[in-house]
């Protein structure tokens, strides 16, 4: 976040030079990467900038992109940049102290209420270019209002590892907010891995995340042997961690598209204590599935092998976009298309491996109806599962993510 406090090398128009620098990064990025990436690589090379320096230019840039499309009249990219910052950040602003006075005494005012006082440049309701597309189940306002808070960080303590997670964040004396006895929720630049055995002791993960497999308690008796368990877009592998720990006995699958992911998983799984999985490549985008995605499990006895899919499937990620704001003026919207056909491709080379009485776990990321309820209904028609349950995990109000969950039985 940006801050009153003058940094100390500079001089003369100072804040000129920041805006300049944000400016420059803004009109060389096309998107093409993710922001914090292109970010990184430009301060490795611009050895100049110190800390605070480069806190200053991040936090102009971010606060910029999450504008979206609000801004209704034609200004110039200097003062879209002192626009969003008066209206995401809280605290006194050096650059509007110089020039802008006159928001920088307001700056401390209700979101509502700067949103007031800028009316004439700027509308909330737009911020968000793609509001046709969202599912009825998002409330529009508040949504798009989202994009002007940048969201918290969440971690989920690990079974056992409660005290000893209490204990590092009170003697590093870090704030927190506990949400649940495992949940608890952070500023966003807080700094919990240096305090923290990530992956042991607890896991970063969005508060809806966290919340994914809530319905299998809800609607799967399970039998007193091991559950069989197929994660079939593992990727880091937080939900198969997340199974792993709620679900205790299973029996436990992983796959993806490419060798480095699940080497990623592997080290992600060595750290978690996670020894006893299978975990092959698999890319379920074909049609048929190709050869080597049935050759790793195969059938047992003739039938399908697996009590419970997960299908966590790559998606627009438009749940997630308080995180990386920069999707608002990059994002293609022809991209849900191909994200909708790529998700039902996936499912129907799943469904085969389900065990009859088994359960699909269709999970995303996204708030659009077609990667949505449009796939329940394909999914339901083209595969013949019943559907059980579908929900929205809706995260504006806690500054968190939105994830879309249904669950199937077969």
């Amino acid at each position: 976040m940006q801050s009153g406090e003058v940094p100390s090398h500079t001089n003369g128009n100072y804040f000129h030079r920041y805006l300049n620098y944000a400016v420059s990064l803004l009109d060389n990025y096309h998107g093409n990467e993710p922001f914090h990436l292109y970010l990184k690589k430009y301060f490795s090379v611009n050895k100049k900038h110190g800390s605070k320096d480069r806190k200053i230019i991040s936090s102009l840039c971010y606060d910029f992109f999450r504008l979206g499309f609000g801004v209704s009249s034609v200004i110039s990219i200097e003062e879209k940049l002192l626009l969003a910052t008066f209206l995401i950040e809280n605290n006194s602003s050096f650059i509007l102290q110089k020039l802008k006075p006159d928001w920088n005494e307001k700056i401390q005012l209700s979101l509502s209420e700067k949103i007031k006082t800028v009316k004439n440049i700027f509308t909330a309701a737009n911020i968000f270019p793609f509001n046709n597309e969202l599912s009825d189940e998002i409330n529009i306002d508040q949504f798009n209002l989202s994009f002007l808070t940048q969201p918290k960080l969440f971690i989920r303590i690990r079974p056992g590892q409660q005290k000893l997670v209490f204990d590092k964040l009170k003697t590093a004396n870090i704030s927190f907010e506990k949400l649940n006895n495992s949940c608890l929720a952070f500023s966003n630049n807080e700094k919990v891995s240096d305090v923290l055995l990530i992956d042991k002791e607890a896991v970063i993960q969005d508060y809806n995340s966290q919340k994914t497999l809530n319905l299998l308690a809800s609607y799967i008796e399970y039998p007193t042997s091991s559950i069989s368990i197929w994660d079939c877009c593992a990727a880091s592998g937080g939900k198969a961690i997340l199974a792993h720990d709620l679900l205790k006995d299973i029996k436990l699958t992983v796959s993806d598209t490419r060798k480095n992911i699940l080497q990623n998983l592997k080290l992600r799984f060595e750290k978690a204590g996670i020894k006893n999985y299978t975990s092959f490549i698999a890319d379920l985008s074909g049609s048929p599935p190709p050869e080597s995605f049935s050759r790793p499990f195969g059938r047992i006895n003739g039938r399908p092998p697996f009590d419970l899919i997960i299908a966590d499937v790559p998606c627009s990620g438009s749940g997630t976009w308080a995180r990386t704001p920069e999707q608002l003026s990059f994002f293609d919207k022809k991209e849900i298309k191909r994200y909708t056909e790529l998700q039902q491709k996936i499912v129907l080379n799943a469904v085969p491996y389900l065990k009859e009485n088994g359960f699909l776990l269709y999970i995303t990321c996204s708030v659009f109806k077609r990667e949505n309820e449009e796939n329940v209904i394909f999914i339901q028609e083209k595969t013949g599962l019943q559907l059980v349950k579908a929900e929205y995990l809706k995260g504006s109000e806690m500054q968190a993510d939105t994830l879309f969950v249904a669950l199937f039985k077969k």
